[in-house]
């Protein structure tokens, strides 16, 4: 451990967003320290090994419009991404439908199309669907300046002003579901307007998983950036935790944090602080009364917004599709709608078909993840239901899952996935009110979601602090 006493920047937390900033930081010949009370780097990027497969618990899909940029600047060169065939992105199941595939029914695709989806996927009839399509378009062209004074409107309260037909605004609600959400009513109505806006001219972020790098999982990326990281000359302390951010006269100069196995306090001084911890957790390392109340309502809204249900199944070869009887190969996402009501249902994504060191030869690993409320992830009844919702649709999908399935694993976590369509309000990355004090990460005010909006961030800050 080095004895220096004083940094340009302390970073707090090494999830990506605190990975990234303090590598492309110290490349730029900036001194920094990295603080993470876990006993690894990584935050959600979290891989764990079991009788040879490994599985990954956090994120493993993202959107890369800024992910790869980041990485060069932070010197992490090395991890090989696995980029999804625009044409794959996206299917749907619907339970009761005998493993039928259905296209997903994207804002902007060509009619025949969405109408061919909007039956299963949507309740929507033929008017219907055409109907909100009009209405997909019509929120297109609104202005930036409308569509900005959207940005922390939900949908609930958006809605209305743009239709009036509640069976378009049933469909439009389901769209949004269709996208991740679990509660589409609170969806901000913005971010809604970005799906369709993002199939516009312009640059189109990639959807990628981790590639086939060597010791498999996406656990790869946050270790090459910890390699990226001695490579500049930073220092990282793994297992400290952070008690408080100091703040002076308006301004943060340092933390205040313990070593591992020790309760002791230690100071550490820097001329700026980066917060790579989630919005809401922010409040319990600086007083309230050091933000305004508006942000700190907002913090708690975030915070309150949700966690995730998962599974990972191991099989044995590829299982073989009901619908045409040929090994499942699709390397996209694949959305699930169950239940009597076919509400949100969570996803499937073959890890193995871009992580092949995931499994051992010849075995894939099918990774489950559903976006659920806080209550429900408290609930071990519901959390119960989901994970055998997971498996009544694996039958449902596939001919022999009895034949091929090996093992399976299931959990939960508090990750808040939920706040990246969530109307909450996000704060900039430079902390309003406090002097010297940035925010990256996920949870962070910048246009891009998911492990993009950390890169972007990360890339944001890194040039506040270069340049003053």
């Amino acid at each position: 451990m080095s004895k220096t006493t004083h940094w340009d920047a302390i970073v707090v937390g090494a999830g990506l967003g605190g990975l990234l900033s303090a590598a492309i930081l110290a490349r730029r010949g900036r001194r920094v320290l990295i603080l993470e009370r876990e006993a690894q780097v990584g935050g959600r990027l979290r891989s764990y090994e079991d009788d040879g497969y490994v599985i990954d618990a956090g994120a493993y899909l993202w959107p890369d419009l800024y992910l790869e940029r980041a990485l060069e600047a932070a010197g992490a060169t090395e991890f090989r991404r696995s980029q999804i065939p625009p044409a794959q992105v996206l299917r749907v199941f619907v339970q009761g439908q005998g493993g039928r595939r259905f296209p997903f029914p994207w804002p902007g695709r060509d009619a025949p199309a969405l109408i061919a989806a909007a039956a299963a996927t949507l309740r929507a009839d033929a008017d219907t669907a055409r109907a909100l399509a009009a209405l997909w378009e019509r929120l297109a062209a609104l202005s930036d300046a409308e569509v900005g004074a959207l940005r922390w409107v939900p949908v609930r309260d958006a809605l209305p002003h743009f239709v009036d037909d509640p069976h378009v605004a049933d469909a439009f609600r389901r769209n949004v579901m269709l996208f991740g959400s679990y509660d589409p009513e609170n969806a901000s109505m913005a971010e809604c307007i970005g799906l369709r806006r993002r199939r516009l001219d312009g640059a189109q972020p990639k959807p990628e998983c981790a590639g086939a790098n060597p010791g498999g999982g996406v656990r790869v990326l946050p270790l090459a950036l910890r390699a990226a990281l001695d490579a500049a000359g930073a220092e990282l302390r793994l297992g400290w935790t952070v008690e408080r951010i100091v703040i002076e006269r308006g301004r943060a100069v340092g933390v205040v944090a313990h070593e591992p196995t020790r309760p002791f306090q230690t100071s550490l001084s820097a001329d700026a602080v980066v917060c790579n911890v989630p919005v809401w957790r922010v409040l319990d390392l600086m007083a309230p009364q050091h933000f305004a109340p508006e942000f700190v309502a907002a913090a708690g809204a975030c915070g309150a917004v949700g966690g995730v249900v998962a599974a990972a199944f191991a099989f044995e070869g590829l299982p073989r599709l009901r619908e045409s009887g040929e090994p499942d190969a699709f390397p996209g996402w694949t959305r699930l709608l169950t239940g009597p009501e076919s509400t949100f249902g969570g996803g499937l994504l073959w890890a193995t078909l871009h992580s092949p060191h995931n499994a051992p030869p010849g075995h894939h690993v099918l990774q489950a993840m559903r976006l659920t409320a806080h209550a429900d992830i408290a609930d071990a009844q519901r959390v119960h239901a989901v994970h055998g919702a997971f498996r009544t649709m694996l039958d449902e999908i596939y001919l022999d899952v009895a034949a091929t399935l090996r093992r399976e694993w299931a959990w939960v976590s508090r990750d808040g996935s939920e706040y990246m369509i969530h109307s909450a309000a996000k704060p900039p990355v430079r902390a309003p009110g406090v002097d010297g004090l940035f925010f990256v990460g996920e949870s962070t005010d910048v246009p891009a979601i998911q492990m993009d909006a950390a890169a972007l961030s990360a890339l944001q800050c890194a040039d506040f602090l270069s340049n003053g």
